[in-house]
């Protein structure tokens, strides 16, 4: 648990000399020969969370990854339904093994005082430092607050699988992508999550048996578990542009393409409920000849690939990694560049084109 110190909001700074102060104090007294503490912090990092959506796991994930870089976090707690229009503030210095891992601000903002939460956290941003920004929960590009703060930052973290409108909010994305007036790069934790997923389709195709299929592959089902589709459809997305395969209508669960291609999405029942709605659980990729891919989710880390070429069956089980949102976050911030890939996934599955929301076609 991240131990707090309520605070004014417009005395941050000198609180937290003050508690520097104070803690560096304290050791001295308690061990004159211990070495002096070090106020390290290699960048910003901003979390927006709706106050709807606090959970003892954004805690976590934020004392995990102070716990393995210093930086200066800021987070805002917002609750725009309030009637009351209150801003209060706390600080924190979380420390780990004997040492002081960064400054983390909570700024808890209701009704219409989240609309003063850019004015109060931007001067407090470590000038000369990378900034980056996750916002936790939701569509970011629609809220009133986010243009201000996405001026000011490098980086703009979200998670589709919390999208309420999946396809409204990608094309969104798209746009920000594509819009030179908007300086932020933006990435997907939702797209991270396909990571292992697109590697293991990725490898069936390595061996030079299998190769030539890539070109004769007519037929995708992409399975997930029931809730948000948009995982399956960045799945999806990013076969047939790796595939070269152009969309010309899309609907919830199907995608069809000008080659007479077809990806349809099915949304199943966790019957053991092991895993978070939306995520992956398979695909079956089937080529001209009848030949058949298939990929399994499987309890315990694993999926089963099985394969029927020709005369030929196989059947593997094989171990896929799993990283925690502290292991994705945490790769976000140790990168600056952009993501051409999943930009160009978002745009491909929201460009224009006829019947794009509408009823699926029969299959």
């Amino acid at each position: 648990m991240i131990n707090s110190r309520p605070v004014s909001p417009s005395a941050i700074e000198s609180e937290l000399n003050t508690l520097w102060r104070e803690i560096t104090e304290a050791r001295q007294q308690a061990n004159p020969s211990a070495k002096p503490l070090s106020r390290t912090r290699l960048f910003n990092l901003l979390v927006f969370v709706p106050a709807s959506t606090v959970t003892p796991q954004v805690e976590e994930t934020l004392l995990a990854l102070i716990n393995r870089q210093p930086f200066r976090a800021i987070v805002m707690v917002a609750d725009s339904q309030s009637k009351e229009a209150t801003l209060e503030a706390s600080l924190a210095l979380p420390e780990s093994a004997g040492e002081m891992r960064g400054e983390v601000i909570t700024f808890t903002a209701r009704g219409v005082s989240v609309l003063d939460l850019p004015g109060t956290v931007l001067p407090l941003l470590i000038t000369d430092a990378p900034t980056f920004l996750w916002w936790q929960t939701g569509n970011p590009f629609t809220h009133p607050i986010f243009d201000s703060l996405a001026q000011a930052v490098d980086r703009v973290i979200v998670d589709s699988l919390t999208f309420t409108t999946p396809l409204a909010h990608l094309a969104d994305v798209a746009q920000a992508t594509h819009d030179a007036r908007f300086p932020a790069i933006i990435t997907d934790l939702g797209w991270a999550l396909l990571s292992p997923w697109r590697a293991l389709v990725a490898q069936i195709f390595d061996p030079q048996a299998t190769r030539p299929y890539l070109n004769n592959i007519e037929r995708v089902k992409i399975a997930y578990y029931q809730g948000s589709p948009v995982l399956a459809w960045l799945l999806g997305g990013w076969l047939a542009s790796r595939l070269q395969w152009t969309p010309t209508h899309q609907s919830a669960e199907l995608l069809r393409c000008a080659g007479g291609q077809r990806i349809e999405f099915e949304a199943v029942v966790d019957e053991e409920g092991t895993f978070a709605p939306g995520y992956f659980a398979g695909l079956t990729l089937r080529a001209r000849d009848g030949a058949l891919f298939e990929i399994g989710r499987l309890p315990y880390a694993c999926a089963a690939v099985h394969l029927v070429v020709g005369e030929r069956e196989s059947e593997r089980v094989l171990p896929v990694r799993y990283e925690t949102t502290t292991e994705w976050v945490g790769r976000e911030l140790n990168r600056l560049t952009r993501a051409p890939l999943f930009e160009a996934v978002v745009a491909l599955l929201t460009q224009p084109r006829s019947a794009t929301r509408g009823p699926a076609e029969p299959v």
